[in-house]
């Protein structure tokens, strides 16, 4: 085994289900894809030992790996595409409905973005639960169900718990997260120009002593393209940092602007009027306890207020109409059958309340 895969299955046993752990292993992935086949032989190998909570981690990094590698050519579609069938009944068969139902999403997702070309993907699952049957040379893991991951509950869990943002807001989140990007980015292009762009090899002795001229010439390429992508990554990553400071100053002002609207001195000023409001209620509760006392003592009844008092004095000459007798039969015409259901009682006028 390579140092480079013996370094990968050290990462790989550090994995876990969070974007950023996935990421960062598959954006190293990438960056050695000229070694894709040897890697993808141990990507197949630690994830049939791997625990079943840890397996969907392992086939989202797949995923992000072979869509993203694909504008740099084929080497890990093409070093996945044997293993990946194999590997997704796996992961299926290991976990509960739920983790099943993630792994035909993301072959829904390989399926529609031709990530594997031609590859009849949709057709991977086939078997694994026992609908079909199983493709030639697949053998399904019969590992018992397990729980599904926590981590992956808490992060659905926070994805639905974030506001939508907007304004300012917004677009300081983009830049956040295009600084990110940026950032990312600009490690790969510094890894790659370190690896390809070295010292030695831009020394014209080199050309001279050189015995493999087209050799020499796939290196000189390499550390072109290696020199290239670092300049374009740090003019990104200046340009991200300029948009991205402009955005946070501004973000700062209007932090300055509402701590000045929350100012020290209204605070006081509020604290005790607070105060004063909460003993003169304390007054007025005892006040009227005596009150009320006062008055159950002389077996008087509060008097009604001065408004209320007027309305009466209004209402005297009032013409207040007879009452009804709902029982009484009636001598209409009414007919209880023209009334709804609900408000059917033999024949007789009935109160709905």
């Amino acid at each position: 085994m390579t140092d480079t895969c013996r370094a990968f299955k050290t990462k790989l046993a550090s994995l876990n289900i969070s974007v950023q752990s996935i990421e960062t292993l598959s954006h190293w992935c990438i960056f050695h894809r000229k070694n894709a086949r040897a890697l993808a032989l141990v990507w197949s190998e630690e994830l049939a030992r791997a625990p079943a909570k840890q397996k969907l981690a392992y086939l989202y990094l797949a995923s992000d790996i072979v869509q993203n590698a694909r504008k740099k050519g084929t080497d890990w579609a093409d070093a996945m595409v044997d293993l990946a069938p194999t590997a997704c009944r796996d992961v299926a068969t290991s976990g509960d409905d739920k983790t099943a139902e993630r792994v035909r999403k993301v072959l829904r997702i390989w399926d529609e973005r031709k990530v594997f070309g031609s590859a009849p993907v949709t057709t991977w699952l086939d078997g694994a639960d026992g609908a079909g049957t199983t493709t030639a040379g697949a053998k399904p893991s019969a590992r018992a169900p397990a729980e599904p991951s926590v981590a992956v509950k808490k992060n659905k869990r926070d994805l639905t718990e974030v506001p939508a943002l907007s304004g300012e807001n917004a677009a300081l989140a983009k830049l956040l997260v295009k600084m990110e990007t940026a950032e990312r980015e600009f490690n790969e292009a510094t890894e790659r120009f370190a690896a390809d762009a070295k010292e030695d090899l831009l020394d014209e002795k080199a050309l001279d002593e050189t015995s493999d001229p087209p050799a020499l010439l796939r290196a000189l390429q390499s550390a072109e393209s290696a020199i290239a992508a670092k300049r374009n990554a740090i003019e990104t990553t200046s340009e991200t940092l300029d948009g991205l400071e402009k955005k946070l100053r501004s973000a700062l002002e209007r932090v300055d602007a509402l701590r000045q609207k929350q100012d020290q001195s209204v605070m006081s000023e509020l604290t005790q009027m607070a105060v004063k409001c909460a003993t003169l209620r304390m007054k007025a509760s005892k006040k009227a306890a005596a009150f009320v006392a006062m008055q159950a003592a002389s077996g008087a009844s509060a008097p009604p207020p001065a408004a209320e008092r007027e309305d009466d004095a209004n209402d005297e000459d009032a013409y207040l109409p007879e009452p009804v007798d709902f029982d009484a039969e009636d001598d209409d015409q009414y007919d209880p059958t023209d009334a709804p259901e609900e408000f059917d009682f033999g024949g007789k006028r009935q109160r709905t309340d």
